[in-house]
C-alpha cells in the first residue's frame, strides 16, 4: 500500500507550486527562485507537449507553461484545446511543463507567452523587479488544507495547537498557508511543533510520523480517503483570503499585444467553464492532453478533478465572470506577506509592492 500511496503523490498540480523567502536559490516548484530550500526534494519535470493544431496554417503559435506534469488539475486549458477553443481564437497553443521557478522566470523574459503562477510568485516577482502580472485568477479560493487522520480530533485552527504539524520545508504554498493560518489566528510557530517532512505529506500522516500536514486539498486528502481513511480538513480559505493561481502574462505582452492576450485569456475561460458545466465531458477531454504512463489512477484522477471545481468560482465570479482576480485578496496577501516573519526573522516581502499593478480584469470579458 504505501507504494502504491508514493507512487499516488504524483498528483498535484500548479499547485504543487512551492516558494518565497529572502533569498535568490532557486528551488523546486518555487515562485522563480527566491526560496531559501535549495535542499528542497526535486519533482519530476515534463517535456514540452506538441500543440494539438500543428498542422494549421495561419494560426498564431503560443506557449501556456505550466507548473507541473499534466494533470487533469489543467482541464480547463485541455478541455479549451480539445474543443477547439483556441484554434477559433486564432491560436495554436503548445503545453509545456516545468517547476513554476522556471515558468515566471520564462514569462518576464518573453521565451513563453503565458504561465500558470500563484498571486505570491507574482508579488515577490515582481519585487525582484521581473513585470508579470495576472491576467486571470483560476483559482478563487486558496487550496491548501491542514488534513490529518479523523482520530486525532483536529477539526478547527485551535485544534492545532499543541500538534505536531508536517510542511514539506519552509518554502512554498503549504508553509505560506501555515503562516498565514497563525497570522489570522493570532497564534505562533511556538504554539505547534512544524516538521519539515518534504513531499511526504500523505505517508507521514498515514504512518502516524505527525498528527497533520499540510498539502493541497484536492490532492493528499483525496489520495488518503481513497485507500480508506478517514480525514479531516482544515481550509486555509476559511482563515485568511490568499489570493491562489491564475494566468500570467508579461507587461510588454499586455502592452503589445493586448489583442493576443485577450484572445487567449477568453478562450481559456470558455474552457473552464465548460469544465465547470460538465466534469465528466472534461475528464473524458482532459485525458487525450495526459499521457497514460503519468494518469495513475483514473477513478483518483476523476475524484481530483471533482474536488478541484469548488475553487474555481465563487458568489465573485458569479457576479463579475471566471477569471475574476480580487483586488480585497491580493490586498490583504500583499500586507501578510510584508507583516509576517520566516523563521530567518525575514518577511516574505521586503518592500510594499502595488498590487493594482500586479493583476488585471481588462481582459476576462
Amino acid at each position: 500500500m504505501y507504494r502504491k500511496l508514493l507512487l499516488l503523490l504524483i498528483v498535484p498540480l500548479l499547485l504543487a507550486a512551492c516558494g518565497g523567502g529572502a533569498s535568490n536559490t532557486a528551488s523546486p516548484g518555487n515562485e522563480y527562485g527566491v526560496s531559501p530550500a535549495s535542499d528542497a526534494p526535486a519533482a519530476p519535470a515534463a517535456a514540452t507537449a506538441p500543440p494539438a493544431s500543428a498542422a494549421n496554417s495561419g494560426l498564431q503559435r503560443v506557449t501556456m507553461a505550466l507548473p507541473f506534469i499534466p494533470n487533469v488539475q489543467f482541464a480547463a486549458f485541455y478541455v479549451a484545446a480539445e474543443k477547439g477553443y483556441y484554434r477559433d481564437a486564432g491560436l495554436d497553443v503548445a503545453f509545456d511543463y516545468n517547476f513554476e521557478t522556471d515558468v515566471v522566470q520564462r514569462t518576464a523574459q518573453g521565451t513563453v507567452e503565458f504561465a500558470m503562477a500563484g498571486a505570491t510568485s507574482v508579488l515577490l516577482a515582481r519585487q525582484q523587479g521581473l513585470p508579470v502580472k495576472t491576467v486571470g485568477t483560476i483559482y478563487q479560493s486558496f487550496p491548501v488544507v491542514f488534513f490529518s487522520k479523523a482520530s486525532n480530533n483536529v477539526t478547527t485552527v485551535a485544534d492545532l495547537k499543541g500538534k505536531t504539524v508536517g510542511i514539506p520545508g519552509r518554502f512554498g504554498d503549504s508553509y505560506y498557508a501555515l503562516l498565514a493560518t497563525l497570522y489570522a489566528n493570532d497564534m505562533q510557530e511556538s504554539d505547534l511543533t512544524v516538521q519539515e517532512i518534504g513531499f511526504t505529506q500523505a505517508e507521514a500522516v498515514l504512518q502516524d510520523k505527525v498528527q497533520v500536514a499540510t498539502g493541497y486539498a484536492m490532492n493528499e486528502p483525496v489520495l488518503l480517503r481513497e485507500q480508506g481513511q478517514q480525514i479531516n480538513a482544515i481550509r486555509v480559505a476559511d482563515s485568511f483570503p490568499l489570493a491562489s493561481n491564475g494566468i500570467i502574462a508579461s507587461e510588454q505582452l499586455i502592452s503589445e499585444n493586448p489583442d493576443l492576450v485577450r484572445r487567449f485569456v477568453q478562450a481559456s475561460l470558455r474552457g473552464l467553464a465548460d469544465t465547470l458545466a460538465d466534469p465528466d465531458e472534461a475528464f473524458q477531454l482532459s485525458l487525450k492532453q495526459i499521457p497514460e504512463a503519468r494518469l495513475g489512477d483514473p477513478k483518483l484522477q476523476r475524484t481530483v478533478l471533482q474536488e478541484s471545481l469548488p475553487y474555481w468560482q465563487n458568489d465573485k465570479t458569479t457576479a463579475n465572470g471566471l477569471g475574476y482576480t480580487d483586488v480585497e485578496s491580493w490586498t490583504k496577501t500583499e500586507q501578510f506577506m510584508r507583516e509576517t516573519k520566516q523563521q530567518t526573522g525575514e518577511p516574505l516581502l521586503r518592500q510594499a509592492v502595488d498590487v493594482n499593478t500586479a493583476f488585471t480584469n481588462e481582459f476576462i470579458k
